[in-house]
């Protein structure tokens, strides 16, 4: 018996339509706004922080070896301490080997034994230099560690006239931030709705009590029930009496 009775209650799921998707979002549109300015202002600071240029020269090598897992030792062996060290000796430079290692990136070209070694600094003028230092140091360990004499160099990095740094400023922070921000904002939006039981509509009423509207009253607004009283005194004092 109460199984039937709480299956009589049972409020019926909800059917969106557009046009009750466009109805949710105009209803709380100021939360959208909100939380698109707020998240587009985060990501325009965020955008508008100063950050350090960073340069890229590199240098191409060819390893003529003879299995797919030599030439992945090889290139494994480019950023290894051992030839990071001799780079850092061979330039004099002062930085550590991890700092030196997190700036080396080593690629390969179409699935060739063509490899391309890639050297970021902040520095322009040194990225070339360190380079090219990081090229030979490998093929002096590759020599001595491996005994492999298949490495040759078919072009040194080179330091460019006009050096374009590989990070220049972006707004892409702010873009996410805003596209962030219309997403949370509607996600809040459905969330609220979804957890108010309002009935707005003689739809709402018939979809979710099983009742029939008899009939419905307009919304009176202020001005016009003001403006009836102020007519009605009008008249009352218009009238004359005893004539």
């Amino acid at each position: 018996m109460l199984n039937e009775r709480a299956k009589a209650f049972k409020r019926p799921v909800k059917e969106i339509n557009l046009k009750e998707l466009f109805s949710v979002i105009t209803r709380r549109l100021w939360i959208v706004l909100l939380s698109t300015a707020l998240l587009g202002f985060l990501g325009g600071l965020y955008s508008s922080i100063p950050e350090t240029p960073m340069y890229a020269s590199s240098a191409r090598i060819m390893l003529a070896s003879g299995s797919p897992e030599m030439l992945t030792t090889l290139r494994a062996l480019i950023r290894e301490p051992v030839v990071m060290e001799k780079a850092i000796k061979d330039l004099n430079l002062k930085m550590s080997v991890g700092a030196l290692r997190e700036n080396v990136n080593v690629s390969g070209v179409d699935n060739s034994i063509i490899t391309l070694v890639t050297v970021f600094n902040a520095d322009p003028k040194l990225t070339a230099g360190m380079a090219n230092a990081v090229v030979k140091a490998f093929t002096d360990e590759a020599t001595k560690k491996l005994q492999f004499y298949g490495a040759s160099v078919l072009s040194n990095a080179v330091t460019s006239p006009d050096p374009v740094p590989i990070n220049p400023p972006s707004n892409r922070a702010l873009y996410i931030g805003i596209m962030m921000g219309l997403v949370f904002g509607v996600g809040i939006t459905f969330l609220l709705d979804s957890l108010d039981d309002t009935l707005r509509s003689e739809d709402d009423l018939e979809r979710y009590l099983g009742i029939k509207p008899l009939g419905s009253v307009s919304k009176i607004s202020k001005k016009d029930h003001f403006g009836k009283v102020k007519r009605k005194n009008e008249y009352i004092r218009g009238e004359t009496i005893g004539s």
